[in-house]
């Protein structure tokens, strides 16, 4: 290659080609650590929207009903309600689930335990109507909000996604 009316060699060409090579690892490594921490930020429940501490088991007791669903589902949804009582028991109805491939509704009685770090756990002894999930263990109910009344988030298929449903206290 001719410059300035000097010549230089095509060596200098190949110098982006190290830079690249250690630079595309460590920005796929940051482009995945700021996906992570914005899913964290203003995921659903957002990170400031959650207790500060976890509340005593009695505290989210109650009576639930559904007031937001965010889902791909393009079918009018049944209303999904759940009663958790002081007792470890509770009682849910329409609440949509997604595991991969399959969708299917929790409706039934059963357990609750929680709240802790990992939210709250569903074990659920399905009605077995058409389209009901199988009985058994559910994660994936969330506490929201620093004080009582709380509302709760269902996270439906990957966290990350965005998808759930809101619950208000009646």
């Amino acid at each position: 290659m001719q410059a300035f009316g000097k010549r230089f060699s095509n060596w200098w060409l190949l110098a982006p080609v190290p830079v690249a090579l250690i630079a595309a690892p460590i920005l796929l490594m940051g482009f995945f650590l700021a996906n992570n921490l914005a899913g964290a930020l203003i995921g659903t429940p957002a990170i400031w929207n959650r207790p500060w501490q976890t509340p005593p088991r009695k505290k989210p007791v109650g009576n639930y009903t559904e007031s937001e669903r965010h889902l791909d589902d393009s079918s009018p949804p049944a209303v999904a309600s759940l009663t958790l009582q002081t007792d470890g028991s509770m009682t849910v109805g329409n609440l949509p689930a997604n595991f991969g491939t399959s969708t299917c509704t929790l409706s039934g009685t059963g357990s609750w335990k929680g709240p802790d770090d990992d939210g709250i756990r569903l074990t659920v002894v399905s009605d077995q109507h058409p389209g009901s999930c199988q009985s058994g263990s559910y994660a994936g109910l969330e506490l929201a909000g620093h004080s009582r009344p709380y509302r709760l988030y269902w996270v439906v298929g990957d966290p990350d996604s965005g998808t759930g449903v809101w619950f208000h206290k009646r």
